[in-house]
């Protein structure tokens, strides 16, 4: 129906990607009458100069998201617009020589209508000469985006409101927004619909997204007794609602959360079309019984709608330097307290440790960082490769930045394993790192600066 106008002219380019050319890009739109969900995308053959191309070996991208064709198979939460531009990507080391070249695309669009076996494909063919323009840099797979439980003590103090905390995202040059919902939805869990009007209009504002939104679950409305099963689901699904309302993609669902309950919202999710996540907080680990049982249920399932969230305090490799120093300023003994980081860093039991510091002459001081320092939690790498294919989104957890990294957490490491595994997803700041300087009363913390230079990081790392 629209051959004619099938293939865009501005948009064959070879592709670059961290320094090297993958391959060549053609823009291309829908020849049908109407948009469709990905799912019904039969096909994709791509011809140039002769040489013929499948869809095995290239990349479909609508919306900013970019799909092999394996993965569209059922898809049916994205659609691709009429007259909106795509993009196939063909893998071809090198790519295409500059100038013109003559380039045919066809398209196939599966179409039944209704339940009837009345199969009528849409099949469009069109050729023509383009000249390769300059090269496209790939996008980073990783985005960036912030937390704004980053900005909660500017945002607690009223020294920043909602649209001050977005437009800080927007000015990092990151575009990923994850709310604390009760911390900054008014009359939680029913805001406003004149509040939630202006949520969307800051976000077209400034050019952000709603990506995660955090779920909380009081277990105990009553002392020492919990509330049912079904209480829980409803809890679960009354936040499900409203992250749908306010577009959030994901929902990070509290680590002590049983399974159980996941498992019974499920429904709810798949409805408003919201990924749960599991949060993998410290104490909890990477590769333990508690966190397989919530992987085995989404490779028994194959859901799309349950995913794990980590939170990168799991990957605390040397003791939190800001808490040594907290400890130390409430009377703590210098020696003793880089004793117990060294047993910390050196991968020491607690207990092992404590037996130690017992033979040191402590005070009660020492005995809590004791204790303390070993609440946080390092996992080994090597895991984190393994769940890959589960991490729907990820906490970018920070306690303190100097000289461009942060000083506990190895993020060089822990995103070379991302890349080398080709994770694609949103990482979100969430500095942590303010509450332990309250009891400094005449200094605070800039929570703004600190996530600057968080990104700054991130964007070395992700070669962004």
């Amino acid at each position: 129906m629209f051959e004619k106008y099938m293939i865009y002219d501005d948009g064959f380019r070879n592709v670059e990607k961290n320094g090297e050319i993958i391959g060549f890009q053609i823009g291309v739109r829908i020849t049908y009458y109407r948009g469709v969900v990905l799912a019904v995308i039969g096909d994709f053959e791509v011809t140039v100069d002769g040489t013929l191309y499948t869809k095995n070996q290239m990349t479909f991208t609508v919306n900013g998201n970019t799909y092999k064709f394996s993965e569209m198979i059922g898809k049916t939460d994205e659609h691709w617009d009429f007259g909106d531009v795509a993009y196939l990507t063909v893998l071809l080391p090198g790519g295409l020589a500059q100038g013109e070249h003559e380039v045919e695309v066809m398209e196939r669009i599966r179409v039944v209508y209704g339940l009837m076996d009345m199969l009528m494909p849409n099949i469009a063919t069109w050729k023509k000469k383009l000249t390769l323009v300059e090269n496209y840099k790939l996008p980073p797979s990783i985005k960036r985006g912030v937390s704004l439980y980053s900005y909660q003590q500017e945002y607690y103090l009223r020294k920043m409101d909602l649209e001050d905390c977005i437009k800080a995202v927007a000015d990092l040059g990151a575009d990923g927004i994850e709310i604390i919902s009760e911390a900054m939805i008014p009359n939680f869990p029913n805001p406003p619909q004149g509040w939630v009007d202006q949520w969307f209009t800051l976000m077209d504002k400034y050019h952000t997204v709603p990506v995660c939104y955090d779920a909380f679950m009081d277990g105990q409305i009553y002392e020492n007794k919990f509330i049912t099963d079904d209480e829980a689901v409803e809890v679960m699904e009354r936040d499900i609602r409203l992250a749908a309302r306010l577009g959030f993609k994901y929902m990070r669902v509290l680590c002590a959360v049983p399974l159980r309950i996941i498992e019974r919202a499920l429904p709810c999710a798949e409805k408003y079309n919201v990924v749960m996540g599991i949060e993998v907080h410290s104490p909890f680990k990477l590769g333990t019984p508690w966190l397989d049982e919530y992987v085995d249920f989404i490779k028994r399932t194959g859901t799309k709608h349950f995913g794990i969230i980590p939170d990168f305090g799991i990957f605390v490799e040397k003791a939190v330097r800001i808490l040594e120093r907290k400890h130390i300023r409430n009377g703590a003994t210098p020696e003793i307290v880089d004793f117990i980081s060294k047993c910390y860093s050196e991968r020491k039991s607690a207990e092992e440790t404590l037996e130690i510091v017992k033979t040191m002459n402590p005070n009660q001081e020492d005995f809590y960082w004791a204790k303390e320092a070993f609440t946080y939690t390092y996992c080994d790498l090597e895991l984190l490769a393994q769940y890959i294919p589960y991490i729907i989104h990820i906490h970018g957890k920070i306690y303190e930045m100097e000289d461009g990294r942060e000083v506990s957490i190895p993020y060089d490491k822990i995103i070379k394993v991302l890349k080398d595994n080709n994770w694609k997803g949103y990482i979100n700041t969430e500095y942590e790192g303010q509450r332990h300087y309250h009891d400094i009363p005449e200094w605070d913390v800039d929570s703004v600066d600190q996530v600057r230079q968080h990104h700054e990081m991130l964007k070395k790392y992700i070669q962004e």
